[in-house]
Protein backbone atom coordinates (compact mmCIF):
# COMPACT_ATOMS: atom_id res chain seq x y z
CA UNK A 1 0.00 0.00 0.00
CA UNK A 2 2.90 2.36 0.98
CA UNK A 3 4.11 2.24 -2.36
CA UNK A 4 0.83 2.96 -4.47
CA UNK A 5 0.70 6.17 -2.18
CA UNK A 6 3.73 7.11 -3.18
CA UNK A 7 3.38 6.29 -6.73
CA UNK A 8 0.25 8.75 -6.41
CA UNK A 9 2.01 11.09 -4.35
CA UNK A 10 4.80 12.12 -6.91
CA UNK A 11 2.22 11.53 -10.25
CA UNK A 12 0.26 14.52 -7.80
CA UNK A 13 3.33 16.32 -7.45
CA UNK A 14 4.15 16.01 -11.36
CA UNK A 15 0.64 17.46 -12.04
CA UNK A 16 1.00 20.35 -9.38
CA UNK A 17 4.11 21.51 -11.21
CA UNK A 18 3.16 21.19 -14.77
CA UNK A 19 -0.16 23.08 -13.93
CA UNK A 20 2.16 25.75 -11.74
CA UNK A 21 4.23 26.28 -14.24
CA UNK A 22 1.40 26.69 -17.24
CA UNK A 23 0.06 29.01 -14.87
CA UNK A 24 3.03 31.19 -14.50
CA UNK A 25 3.30 30.62 -18.37
CA UNK A 26 6.77 29.05 -18.14
CA UNK A 27 5.15 25.72 -20.15
CA UNK A 28 2.93 26.72 -23.10
CA UNK A 29 2.10 23.61 -24.76
CA UNK A 30 -1.14 23.10 -22.87
CA UNK A 31 -2.91 26.51 -23.48
CA UNK A 32 -1.24 26.56 -27.38
CA UNK A 33 -3.02 23.16 -28.08
CA UNK A 34 -5.97 24.55 -26.96
CA UNK A 35 -6.15 26.76 -29.81
CA UNK A 36 -6.39 23.84 -32.18
CA UNK A 37 -10.38 23.19 -32.19
CA UNK A 38 -11.96 24.26 -34.67
CA UNK A 39 -15.33 25.80 -33.43
CA UNK A 40 -15.80 27.81 -30.18
CA UNK A 41 -12.65 28.47 -27.97
CA UNK A 42 -12.37 26.12 -25.39
CA UNK A 43 -12.27 26.95 -21.51
CA UNK A 44 -8.79 25.92 -20.38
CA UNK A 45 -8.16 26.88 -16.63
CA UNK A 46 -4.71 26.47 -15.38
CA UNK A 47 -5.14 28.21 -12.09
CA UNK A 48 -8.02 25.92 -11.57
CA UNK A 49 -6.53 23.33 -12.50
CA UNK A 50 -3.15 24.56 -9.79
CA UNK A 51 -5.75 24.61 -7.37
CA UNK A 52 -7.06 21.16 -6.92
CA UNK A 53 -4.19 19.61 -7.44
CA UNK A 54 -2.37 21.65 -4.68
CA UNK A 55 -5.26 20.72 -2.65
CA UNK A 56 -4.86 16.71 -3.33
CA UNK A 57 -1.05 17.34 -2.06
CA UNK A 58 -1.89 18.82 0.73
CA UNK A 59 -4.43 15.98 1.48
CA UNK A 60 -1.71 13.63 0.24
CA UNK A 61 0.76 14.76 3.00
CA UNK A 62 -1.73 15.12 5.50
CA UNK A 63 -2.79 11.64 4.95
CA UNK A 64 0.95 10.47 4.70
CA UNK A 65 1.55 12.41 8.30
CA UNK A 66 -1.59 11.37 10.35
CA UNK A 67 -2.75 7.97 8.63
CA UNK A 68 -6.18 7.26 9.80
CA UNK A 69 -9.42 5.60 8.77
CA UNK A 70 -11.01 9.08 9.25
CA UNK A 71 -8.93 10.97 6.69
CA UNK A 72 -9.58 8.08 4.06
CA UNK A 73 -12.92 8.25 4.02
CA UNK A 74 -12.27 12.11 4.29
CA UNK A 75 -10.57 12.00 1.10
CA UNK A 76 -13.01 9.98 -1.20
CA UNK A 77 -15.58 12.25 0.13
CA UNK A 78 -12.84 15.15 -1.30
CA UNK A 79 -12.53 13.81 -4.58
CA UNK A 80 -16.08 13.02 -5.43
CA UNK A 81 -17.06 16.35 -4.46
CA UNK A 82 -14.10 18.18 -5.89
CA UNK A 83 -14.93 16.04 -9.34
CA UNK A 84 -18.63 17.27 -9.21
CA UNK A 85 -17.36 20.73 -8.45
CA UNK A 86 -14.97 20.43 -11.29
CA UNK A 87 -17.82 19.60 -14.19
CA UNK A 88 -20.17 22.46 -12.98
CA UNK A 89 -17.25 24.63 -13.48
CA UNK A 90 -16.20 23.05 -16.66
CA UNK A 91 -19.32 24.29 -17.67
CA UNK A 92 -19.70 27.72 -16.88
CA UNK A 93 -15.54 28.75 -17.21
CA UNK A 94 -16.48 30.78 -20.03
CA UNK A 95 -19.21 32.35 -18.43
CA UNK A 96 -16.52 34.02 -15.90
CA UNK A 97 -13.60 34.55 -17.56
CA UNK A 98 -12.19 37.27 -15.17
CA UNK A 99 -12.05 34.54 -12.12
CA UNK A 100 -11.66 31.40 -13.90
CA UNK A 101 -9.25 32.61 -16.89
CA UNK A 102 -6.37 33.79 -15.36
CA UNK A 103 -3.48 33.25 -17.86
CA UNK A 104 0.28 34.77 -18.20
CA UNK A 105 0.71 37.82 -20.47
CA UNK A 106 1.64 36.04 -23.31
CA UNK A 107 -1.38 34.41 -23.53
CA UNK A 108 -3.15 38.24 -24.13
CA UNK A 109 -0.97 39.24 -26.03
CA UNK A 110 -1.33 36.57 -28.59
CA UNK A 111 -5.49 36.83 -27.89
CA UNK A 112 -5.46 40.50 -28.27
CA UNK A 113 -3.23 40.89 -31.39
CA UNK A 114 -4.26 37.77 -33.57
CA UNK A 115 -7.54 35.82 -35.13
CA UNK A 116 -8.83 32.79 -34.33
CA UNK A 117 -7.27 31.29 -37.27
CA UNK A 118 -4.04 32.78 -36.50
CA UNK A 119 -3.91 31.15 -33.33
CA UNK A 120 -4.93 27.52 -34.41
CA UNK A 121 -1.74 28.18 -36.91
CA UNK A 122 0.51 28.87 -34.25
CA UNK A 123 -0.44 26.35 -32.18
CA UNK A 124 0.05 23.51 -35.12
CA UNK A 125 3.46 25.30 -36.02
CA UNK A 126 4.22 24.95 -32.27
CA UNK A 127 3.92 20.97 -32.45
CA UNK A 128 6.42 21.24 -35.52
CA UNK A 129 9.24 22.48 -33.88
CA UNK A 130 11.95 20.28 -32.09
CA UNK A 131 12.12 19.45 -28.68
CA UNK A 132 14.55 22.20 -27.64
CA UNK A 133 13.16 25.03 -28.92
CA UNK A 134 10.27 24.69 -27.60
CA UNK A 135 12.16 24.22 -24.04
CA UNK A 136 13.80 27.51 -25.27
CA UNK A 137 10.97 29.67 -26.17
CA UNK A 138 8.73 28.59 -22.94
CA UNK A 139 11.19 30.45 -20.93
CA UNK A 140 12.41 33.56 -23.20
CA UNK A 141 9.43 35.50 -23.51
CA UNK A 142 10.94 37.94 -26.19
CA UNK A 143 12.25 34.97 -28.39
CA UNK A 144 8.37 33.76 -28.09
CA UNK A 145 7.06 36.55 -28.72
CA UNK A 146 9.44 37.12 -31.62
CA UNK A 147 8.36 33.77 -33.30
CA UNK A 148 4.59 34.04 -32.58
CA UNK A 149 5.19 37.32 -34.75
CA UNK A 150 7.19 35.65 -37.61
CA UNK A 151 4.67 32.78 -37.47
CA UNK A 152 1.38 35.58 -37.92
CA UNK A 153 3.50 37.31 -40.94
CA UNK A 154 3.96 33.84 -42.79
CA UNK A 155 0.47 32.91 -42.71
CA UNK A 156 -1.31 35.99 -43.48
Amino acid sequence: MPTILLLIFFAVVILFVRSTMVTLGFYKEPVLAAFQQYGDEVGFSPMLEMVLWGVALAYLILLALVPSGFLILFGLMLISTGAVFYMRIRENIMNRPDFFLQYPRWYREIVDHTTREERRKISYMWLSLPLRTRLLYNTREDAFRKWVELVVISVS
